[in-house]
């Protein structure tokens, strides 16, 4: 496979080269109607909403006080792959409601001085982060605020992996109840799954769909934009890097906002971290690194700076 430049923000580089893609992944692949529903690609706010009221003050999922423990390992890959269901709403409508269920109440704005510089994934009860955003060990007025409740806790930085271009952060001021997160899928198993899925799914054979999550500044909302996994180990440059082992997915559009925010399955679940991406058009080639792999090095930051 060939190595090519991917912009590390919002702003998408030239390809140099092949990313390794096959020829039906080079070129737009047909997408169903159902998926080019503006409901699906708008910004969400009015769902955030109802999120927020269901979240409470953004610290959901209390698992109670006193001698109860709130998990601070970095979870592991999910063990099953539950097919997608889809009803009479389609494939759009489904998976939009499973990544407000699964995903959405622990994304988070990660802030320095009031301001937002990345987004981040909210990973345990005990409100460990992970984000492409990779602060200096001390940094003051470090903060990170629930995307859905608008709720803010400060952080501190745990640790940080420079090759992969990772940090991991702990939420402070929980007072012992369990954080918001994210679920995570299982990305070597992600093919599998979406067999099962079309056994029980309307959506067209052949592709896997997957879907990039964003958010941009400080807003209480969402873009969601619909994709298809193009290939699963992908060697590309991200800024000054070149790295191996990324999923390439072709998007529909530009999505700034997207870049260190999550990719997920239909289910909503989160099965990577979008590095970079480059395209215009509907063809927008995102890279992310396989959630696997991710839960990988934030178990490594996590010892070694434990």
């Amino acid at each position: 496979m060939h190595a090519q430049d991917v912009a590390e923000s919002g702003q998408r580089t030239h390809a140099e080269g092949d990313a390794g893609a096959s020829d039906a992944a080079k070129s737009s692949p047909a997408v169903p109607q159902a998926w080019r529903n503006k409901r699906f690609r708008l910004t969400v706010i009015a769902a955030a909403v109802i999120l927020a009221a269901g979240l409470g003050f953004g610290v959901g999922r209390l698992i109670g006080l006193g001698n109860v423990v709130v998990s601070a390992a970095i979870p592991r890959p999910a063990q099953t792959g539950n097919a997608f269901i889809e009803d009479d709403d389609l494939t759009a409508q489904d998976n939009q409601e499973n990544i407000f269920a699964s995903t959405a109440p622990g994304m988070v704005h990660i802030l320095s001085g009031g301001t937002s510089v990345g987004i981040g994934l909210v990973v345990t009860p005990s409100g460990k982060v992970l984000t492409t955003y990779r602060p200096a060990a001390g940094t003051a007025d470090l903060a990170a605020e629930y995307v859905v409740s608008r709720v803010t806790f400060k952080a501190k930085v745990i640790g940080a992996d420079a090759a992969a271009g990772l940090a991991l952060l702990q939420l402070e001021g929980g007072d012992g109840r369990a954080f918001s997160t994210v679920e995570v899928g299982n990305s070597a198993t992600l093919v599998k799954s979406a067999e099962a899925s079309r056994e029980s799914s309307y959506h067209v054979p052949g592709e896997v769909y997957v879907t990039a999550v964003g958010t941009t500044g400080t807003q209480d909302a969402l873009t969601i934009d619909v994709g298809t996994l193009a290939t699963l180990n992908t060697t590309v440059t991200v800024g000054a890097t070149t790295r191996s082992g990324l999923m390439a997915s072709v998007l529909q559009s530009a999505q700034p906002s997207a870049i260190g925010g999550p990719l997920v399955d239909l289910n909503g679940k989160v099965i990577g971290i979008i590095v970079g991406g480059y395209g215009s058009g509907l063809h927008i080639l995102a890279y992310a690194i396989p959630i696997n792999t991710v839960l990988a090095i934030a178990t490594q930051i996590d010892r070694d700076h434990s």
